[in-house]
């Protein structure tokens, strides 16, 4: 499955290497005719011109989100420290859009290193969390990150290849959870639970997970949804040989 997520998210790759352009060069024009247009017009219609402005830039801002699935560039792995990482993302999001949310860490102190990219990983764990805080709309919300060591987590990958991926991370809210309807394609690309969600955040997640060669699940149901990211343990050459 979370091959399956891999490849719709290569689809949109595809997509976005021949729109972006094609959509910038219009685009742009908009933009610079709703700047002229505010310049000189009633209040009225200044308000229309900064409205075309503004809806302009969002649609640019879309497609920035799209490009980012074209970068193609094997992962430079290095030993990361998981809870840097973690610890990284919460003390944002707290300054930030979770500062209405209770955090629970609950960290296995004995955990290896993960074999990764730090800013690539940052980037899954500060989406999970926004998304988990966007879910949380009152003052008892809660988002627990919890990491732990399970041995017993194998994955088959091509050839033959049996992948260990034994270090596993979590983020679980409270919130209102996701549609069961939705649940099966939560990382496709443009599915999404929010009226003005663009669905291209956890695709964009699933697609670094496995590009660190890891994977990614989710359930919700009970007043609990659960992200649970799985990765494999920093080895040298000599280690893996």
């Amino acid at each position: 499955q979370s091959l399956t997520h891999l490849a719709a998210a290569r689809s949109v790759t595809a997509m976005a290497g021949m729109l972006a352009h094609e959509i910038r060069n219009p685009l742009a024009g908009i933009t610079g005719a709703a700047q002229l247009l505010a310049m000189n017009a009633s209040d009225g219609d200044r308000e229309l011109a900064e409205m075309i402005g503004q809806e302009a830039k969002r649609i640019g801002n879309l497609v920035d989100r799209v490009e980012h699935f074209g970068d193609q560039r094997p992962v430079e792995r290095q030993p990361v420290n998981i809870h840097d990482v973690l610890d990284r993302a919460s003390r944002s999001a707290k300054a930030g859009f979770a500062s209405h949310v209770n955090f629970s860490l609950e960290y296995d102190p004995s955990l290896p290193e993960v074999a990764g990219d730090p800013d690539q990983l940052l980037q899954v764990f500060q989406n999970l969390i926004k998304n988990a805080s966007e879910a949380l709309a009152d003052a008892r919300g809660q988002i627990r990150l919890r990491t732990s060591y399970n041995s017993g987590m194998k994955f088959a990958a091509s050839g033959h290849r049996i992948e260990n991926l034994p270090i596993q991370v979590e983020v679980i809210d409270n919130g209102k959870g996701i549609p069961e309807s939705l649940i099966a394609d939560v990382f496709d690309p443009f599915v999404s639970s929010k009226s003005n969600g663009t669905g291209l955040g956890l695709s964009l997640v699933s697609k670094i997970v496995a590009s660190h060669g890891g994977l990614i699940e989710c359930s919700s149901g009970d007043g609990k949804t659960r992200f649970c990211v799985r990765l494999p343990i920093w080895r040298t050459k000599k280690e893996s040989v």
